[in-house]
């Protein structure tokens, strides 16, 4: 089956490649992803890296009888766990190559699942290679969420990278473990060859790469307001819309 898609997701297979040249598809050797919903991801890191073990966390025990009656949620390297992503992933005693999150759905973001300390509690479940990738809503010409995001990233992480997602309300943040460059990328493409969703997905990523732009607003347990940023955020598109 194409499992190409035309959001957020493929994107989430080329995050190991902002790593130094050459890093190969044989390196990714796990993947924890917070926000699993109908196992679409799951399947894609399946298909690419084979039968890995994924952690999939999903807070929802509906959409998890939902993936497995309708979406054939049955790999075999997939754990699935019914927890908060937070809760979780503390409680956890594994390292990912890659801990993606697919949690944030405007205006309903979780503010526990954006601030320095869970990004730190992210960092200590890596592999000294690995990277957190992330699917960040946004609106047309409004990135003040990215940029905030990513601000709070590199209190934890040495680089961030973006990537918007064209003919889309989202950009793809990574952050990793070791200093990167996004040049890394372009080198990384060609030993991508050998699977053509991830040759695709990593053509799609650096076609779309943004410049990381932090804001300076950091969000912590103690300060995190999400609801005010993603609400005029929201506001100001629909007044922009208007007119």
């Amino acid at each position: 089956d194409d499992l190409t898609t035309p959001g957020p997701w493929d994107f989430f297979l080329i995050a190991p490649y902002f790593n130094e040249p050459p890093h190969s598809p044989e390196q990714v050797k796990s993947m924890a992803l917070v926000g699993l919903a109908g196992g679409t991801m799951a399947r894609q890191y399946d298909a690419v890296y084979g039968p890995i073990p994924v952690d999939g966390i999903e807070i929802d025990p509906g959409v998890v009888r939902v993936g497995r009656d309708y979406f054939e949620m049955d790999l075999p390297g997939l754990n699935v766990i019914i927890a908060d992503g937070r809760f979780a992933l503390a409680r956890s005693d594994s390292k990912y190559s890659v801990v993606g999150i697919d949690a944030f759905r405007l205006p309903y973001i979780p503010p526990h699942l954006t601030t320095v300390e869970f990004f730190t509690i992210v960092r200590d479940h890596l592999t000294p290679d690995g990277v957190v990738v992330l699917n960040v809503g946004r609106a047309p010409e409004d990135f003040r969420l990215v940029d905030a995001i990513s601000s709070t990233l590199l209190e934890v992480f040495p680089t961030v990278h973006v990537m918007e997602v064209p003919n889309s309300y989202n950009a793809v943040v990574v952050a990793t473990m070791l200093p990167t460059d996004a040049g890394n990328m372009v080198a990384n493409l060609p030993g991508l060859q050998v699977n053509d969703l991830l040759y695709t997905a990593g053509q799609r990523a650096i076609e779309n790469l943004r410049p990381t732009q932090p804001s300076g607003i950091v969000f912590t347990d103690d300060r995190a307001p999400i609801e005010v940023m993603t609400n005029m955020l929201i506001i100001d598109y629909i007044l922009g819309w208007l007119g």
